[in-house]
């Protein structure tokens, strides 16, 4: 599926890069919560992946990862983690910015086109069914955070929430968690499949949503992966990854992005699919045809 950039397809993506304007100028798309921030930017992203193809993903996350960038400069709702990486340096922080965003945009708009690209309604279940398995994943370790924690009183009389060394010790015990993690997998998939396929979803639903899901997901991938590889030498990113991980960089990520990822990956799938359906039900996008038999 190509994408031509007429009329409509500029109009389009200066809404988009509009929005991602609006998001990253505003506290509206963007929910402080520590030292990270919950962003909605993934929203246009995906919704360009659809309408625009790779190329417009490429435009509009470029746009978002710059905007992001000049967050750590104040403009926009100032980033506590993005002001300090700009005085470790600078350069890097713009990549770690930047790149995973870009990467972002293109990805889901292959993503999108290979999805829409499958013949059989069973492919798309599968594939939905695969999200499902991630998100069960991510869903799964969330919930261990929690079950594995309890309140204490802090400093100032209020209660803080401190983890039990139980989780601590299954996610450092190797093989064992991921023998978890492929179990809670594979469960998930099965359970996603039948749902999915149980609710007669149009392809073009199960294409948004994968596209949807696969934005936000990505992103806290790519961005999680530049800051550990770009600063994890760093003082700082040292000492998080110490005090939020025991030194495991991959317990760090659990504890660091937790709720963050899981809400961006639930609001970011939700309304992509209703955009996206909606878009292609106005004719102002193309879509997978539908096949009334297998």
């Amino acid at each position: 599926m190509k994408t031509k950039f007429n009329t409509r397809s500029m109009v389009l993506l200066g809404l988009l890069m509009a929005i991602v304007l609006l998001f990253s100028l505003t506290p509206i798309g963007t929910i402080p919560i520590g030292p990270l921030s919950i962003t909605l930017n993934i929203i246009p992203i995906a919704v360009a992946g659809i309408a625009l193809g790779p190329v417009g993903g490429l435009i509009v996350g470029t746009f978002f990862g710059i905007f992001s960038f000049l967050q750590c400069f104040g403009i926009g709702p100032l980033s506590v983690m993005g002001e300090t990486l700009v005085h470790i340096n600078p350069v890097f922080a713009f990549i770690q910015r930047v790149v995973p965003r870009a990467l972002d945009g293109l990805l889901v708009g292959f993503i999108y086109q290979g999805v829409t690209k499958l013949k059989a309604k069973r492919a798309y279940y599968a594939v939905a069914g695969l999200v499902t398995s991630f998100f069960g994943i991510a869903l799964f370790l969330s919930i261990m955070q929690f079950a594995f924690s309890h309140s204490v009183a802090g400093d100032d009389g209020k209660k803080v929430w401190v983890r039990d060394a139980a989780f601590d010790n299954l996610m450092s015990s190797g093989g064992l968690i991921w023998y978890i993690c492929i179990t809670v997998a594979l469960l998930l998939f099965c359970i996603g499949y039948l749902l999915v396929s149980g609710r007669k979803l149009t392809r073009m639903q199960v294409a948004s949503a994968v596209t949807g899901f696969c934005s936000a997901f990505l992103n806290t991938l790519f961005f999680m992966s530049a800051l550990v590889l770009l600063f994890g030498r760093d003082d700082y990113v040292k000492e998080l990854i110490d005090s939020k991980g025991n030194g495991n960089v991959l317990l760090f990520v659990v504890v660091f992005v937790g709720i963050n990822a899981l809400f961006e990956m639930v609001v970011s799938t939700v309304i992509t699919t209703a955009v996206g359906t909606a878009l292609h039900k106005a004719k102002l996008v193309e879509g997978p045809e539908e096949e009334s038999k297998e």
